[in-house]
C-alpha cells in the first residue's frame, strides 16, 4: 500500500492491529498488506464520531435548504470550510441547469363543496426559518390552470389503469388522483399523461406511510395528516440531469435543446397534497366502488369516480437557469493517482432534509475528517479518493449527472468504483451494488462493529434478513445513476436506515427532532454508515488486486437470461428470440473470470511481486464493467448505456435486468430484441476476452 508506513507511523495508526485483525485476510491484499490495512482501518474507525456527525447534521439541516436558495449556499460554504479544515483540497464545480421554481400553487375542491386545500404543513416551535419551507409542489411540473372531474387511480400504474378500464372508467380529460407508492412519482405523471389526463394530484395515503403504520409526527416518525411529500417528476427513467443538455455538461458553450424538445420533461400539471387534503376529495367521490387493492387507510370505502368531486388546479411555476454547485474534496493517491475511488452524497433537500440527505452528506463529511487525521499521521492512499457532495439531486440527480457527463471519458478510463450514501441513519442495515462487489461488501460488514448492538454489521444485517444477507441491485433515483448506467463505473451503496424514514420523506417533518427522537438517536447509524463506506473506500483505494469477482456477475447474468426465457414463455405476445447463446456466453465469462480470480490469488500468495502481472489483472478487472455498456444506449432512451441494469420504464427506482432486451421482449418487438441480444452477446464476449487477457 502507498502508505508504505514506517514502524513509527504504523504504530501511530494503531500499532499492530488487534490479534484478530492481524490474522484476518482481506480480499485483494497479501497477508502482509492485510496486516497494514487492518491498522489503517482500525485507526480510521476509531476516529469516526457520532457526536461530530450530530454536530454536522444539526448545522446543515437547521434550516430548509432547497436548490436555488441562500440557505443551500450557506451549507455549501459550511461544507467547504469544514473539509478544508480537515486538510483536504476542496473545489466547487458549478453548472447552470434549467429548472423550475414555484411562485404560487393552489388546489381547490370546487364540488360538491368549495374548499381550498392546504399545501403547507404546520410549524413547530423547534423548527427554524419555517417561512422558507417550500409549499408542496412537484419540480418540473409544467405550469397551468386546469379544472375537471376527479378519477381515483390507486398508485397510477398500468395495472391500476387496466382495473379502471374493466370498471368502464377512463381518465381522458379528467384530473387523476393517485397515491404515492409502488413506483417513482415521475412514472405516475407519465402514465396519466399517456392516457389523456389533464392534470395529476398525488397524495400520501395513511395506510402506506401515515397512522396506518404507527404514531405520527411529532408523537412518532410516521406522516401526519398535513404531511406532504414533495418531489421531482422529471422523467429520470429517460435521462436524468439538465433536461436541455443530455449527455453533455450544462456549462457555458454547451448546445441546449429547446424546452419543448426535452425528452424528460412532463407535459401535464402535477402537484402533491397531504392525506388530510385528499380526504374530502375521496370521501365525496362517486362512481364504482374501488377494487380491494385500491382501498387505503382513510375511514370510508373508496370509489373511483368520476362523480360529485371536481377540482381546480392553479400552478404558477417559473422556469429558469439555476446554479448547481457540487463540493469535491480530493485525497491524491501516492502510487496510482490517476485511478479514482469516488464516494458521494447529495446535500440539497426539499425542506430540512435531516434524513434525506443531510444524513448521507454528514457521514461523508465524517469520512473526510477521519481520513484527514490519517493524512496528518503520514498515511496516503495508493489510489485517489474523491469525496463528493452533490447538489440538485432532489430535482433530478442534477449535480452528479452533470459532473459525470463532463468527465465521462476520464471516468471510463480511470474510475475504480463509486460509493453512494443516500439516507444513512437508523438501525437497519442494507447494501446494494453490482455483483462483482458482493463478496467485498460482505467481508467489509464483518470487519465493522455496530456500536448500538456491539455486533458486527454483518450480524445485524443477517438478523434483519433472517438468513444469509443478499446484496441488492441498483436501479435509479440517486446519484450512482450516471456513474453506473451512463459510464459503467462499478457502484454500490451500503448503510443504515430506519424503516420509518418514509413517514416524513420530503415533508417539513424530515428534521432534527424526528431524527434525534425516533430515527437515529445518538447518530449511531450515521457513524456505522460512515465506517462501512469509509472502509470500502480504503480497501478499494489500497487493494493490491481489486476485489472484484466477476464470476458472480456472470452467474447473475445467467440467472437474468433464464428469467427472460420465463417471460418469453409466459407473456402473451412476447417476442420470441433465442437467448441460449447468452447463456453460453455467460458460462464462458464465468469460467474465464474464475481463472482470472485464481491468477490474482496466486499473485497475492506469492507476495504480489510481479508488478506487470498485477497491473494486467487490475486492468482487466477495471474494464469489464465498462464492457457491459453499449454506445448505442437502450431502445428509446440512449442516455442509459448499461445492458445489465437500468431503472424500469414503470418501476422507477427499482432495477430492471437486461433492460434493452426485456423491454423489447415484453413489447413484442422481435427485431429490437434480436438487436439487443446481439449487442449483449458482444459485451459478454468482450468481458470474457478481458478476463482471459488478465489471466494470461
Amino acid at each position: 500500500m502507498a502508505a508504505v508506513l514506517s514502524a513509527m507511523t504504523f504504530a501511530a495508526l494503531g500499532g499492530a492491529a488487534s490479534a484478530r485483525a492481524a490474522e484476518t485476510p482481506i480480499l485483494g491484499f497479501t497477508d502482509k498488506g492485510a496486516r497494514a490495512q487492518h491498522a489503517v482501518e482500525d485507526a480510521f474507525q476509531g476516529t469516526v464520531s457520532p457526536g461530530v456527525i450530530g454536530e454536522t447534521s444539526r448545522a446543515l439541516s437547521a434550516k430548509p435548504h432547497l436548490l436555488g436558495t441562500s440557505n443551500l449556499d450557506d451549507d455549501t460554504a459550511y461544507s467547504v470550510q469544514r473539509l478544508r479544515s480537515y486538510g483536504l483540497d476542496v473545489s466547487t464545480p458549478t453548472y447552470s441547469v434549467y429548472s423550475s421554481r414555484p411562485r404560487s400553487i393552489s388546489v381547490t375542491m370546487t364540488a360538491p363543496a368549495t374548499r381550498r386545500l392546504s399545501n403547507l404543513e404546520r410549524a413547530f416551535s423547534w423548527q427554524q426559518d419555517f417561512g422558507n419551507v417550500v409549499v408542496g409542489y412537484n419540480a418540473y411540473s409544467p405550469p397551468g390552470k386546469v379544472s375537471g372531474e376527479v378519477v381515483y387511480a390507486n398508485y397510477g400504474l398500468p395495472n391500476d389503469y387496466a382495473a379502471l378500464q374493466r370498471l368502464g372508467v377512463g381518465v381522458r380529460g379528467k384530473i387523476v388522483l393517485v397515491r404515492y407508492g409502488g413506483s417513482f412519482r415521475g412514472v405516475k405523471a407519465q402514465q396519466a399523461e399517456k392516457r389523456g389526463a389533464k392534470g395529476l394530484i398525488i397524495y400520501s395515503d395513511p395506510e402506506d406511510d401515515g397512522y396506518g403504520r404507527g404514531a405520527v409526527y411529532p408523537d412518532g416518525p410516521w406522516r401526519p395528516s398535513d404531511g406532504i411529500q414533495r418531489g421531482s417528476i422529471q422523467y429520470i427513467f429517460d435521462y436524468p440531469g439538465d433536461p436541455l443538455t443530455p449527455d453533455a455538461p450544462s456549462l457555458a458553450g454547451t448546445p441546449r435543446l429547446a424546452p419543448g424538445d426535452a425528452g424528460n420533461l412532463p407535459r401535464i400539471p402535477t402537484t402533491p397534497i397531504s392525506y388530510g387534503a385528499a380526504e374530502p376529495l375521496l370521501r365525496a367521490l362517486g362512481g364504482p366502488t374501488a377494487p380491494d387493492s385500491f382501498q387505503g387507510g382513510l375511514p370510508f370505502t373508496y370509489h373511483v369516480g368520476p362523480g360529485a368531486t371536481t377540482v381546480r388546479m392553479d400552478l404558477d411555476i417559473a422556469y429558469e437557469q439555476m446554479p448547481v454547485r457540487n463540493v469535491l474534496a480530493v485525497i491524491p493517491g501516492a502510487t496510482r493517482p490517476q485511478e479514482r475511488v469516488v464516494l458521494g452524497a447529495h446535500y440539497d433537500a426539499w425542506t430540512y432534509g435531516t434524513s434525506d440527505n443531510t444524513s448521507g452528506w454528514s457521514a461523508i463529511m465524517e469520512i473526510g475528517r477521519s481520513l484527514g487525521q490519517l493524512l496528518r499521521q503520514g498515511w496516503r492512499p495508493d489510489r485517489t479518493i474523491v469525496l463528493a457532495g452533490w447538489s440538485g439531486e432532489e430535482y433530478g440527480l442534477l449535480g452528479s449527472t452533470e459532473w459525470v457527463e463532463q468527465f465521462q471519458r476520464d471516468l471510463a478510463r480511470d474510475a475504480v468504483a463509486y460509493g453512494n450514501l443516500d439516507i444513512a441513519g437508523g438501525t437497519s442495515f442494507d447494501a446494494a451494488g453490482v455483483p462483482q462487489l458482493d463478496d467485498a461488501l460482505v467481508e467489509i460488514t464483518k470487519a465493522v462493529t455496530d456500536q448500538r448492538t456491539g455486533m458486527s454489521v454483518y450480524d445485524v444485517w443477517k438478523g434483519a434478513q433472517s438468513g444469509v444477507p443478499q446484496v441488492g441491485r441498483l436501479g435509479s433515483g440517486s446519484d450512482y445513476t450516471a456513474f453506473l448506467d451512463h459510464v459503467g463505473v462499478p457502484s454500490f451503496q451500503a448503510g443504515f436506515t430506519a424503516p420509518a424514514q418514509g413517514g416524513t420523506y420530503h415533508s417539513a417533518y424530515d428534521d432534527t427532532y424526528n431524527m434525534e427522537h425516533y430515527l437515529d438517536p445518538g447518530y449511531v447509524g450515521h457513524a456505522g454508515s460512515a465506517r462501512v463506506t469509509g472502509v470500502s473506500a480504503l480497501r478499494l483505494a489500497d487493494a493490491q488486486v481489486l476485489p472484484f469477482h466477476y464470476s458472480d456477475y456472470a452467474a447473475a447474468v445467467a440467472g437474468y437470461v433464464t428469467e427472460l426465457q420465463h417471460v418469453q414463455s409466459t407473456t402473451p405476445g412476447a417476442a420470441q428470440v433465442d437467448v441460449r447463446p447468452l447463456l453460453d456466453a455467460a458460462g464462458s465469462w464465468k469460467t474465464a473470470s474464475e481463472q482470472l480470480e485464481a491468477r490474482a490469488a496466486g499473485l497475492l500468495k506469492a507476495g504480489a511481486k510481479d508488478a506487470r502481472a498485477i497491473a494486467r489483472v487490475n486492468d482487466a478487472l477495471m474494464r469489464q464493467e465498462r464492457a457491459l455498456t453499449t454506445s448505442r444506449g437502450l431502445p428509446g432512451r440512449p442516455w442509459f448505456k448499461h445492458q445489465i441494469y437500468a431503472p424500469g420504464l414503470v418501476t422507477g427506482y427499482a432495477a430492471q435486468f437486461l433492460p434493452g432486451m426485456r423491454d423489447a421482449v415484453e413489447q413484442g418487438d422481435e427485431q429490437t430484441a434480436r438487436t439487443y441480444r446481439d449487442l449483449l452477446l458482444n459485451s459478454l464476449n468482450e468481458a470474457t476476452r478481458l478476463a482471459k487477457e488478465g489471466a494470461s
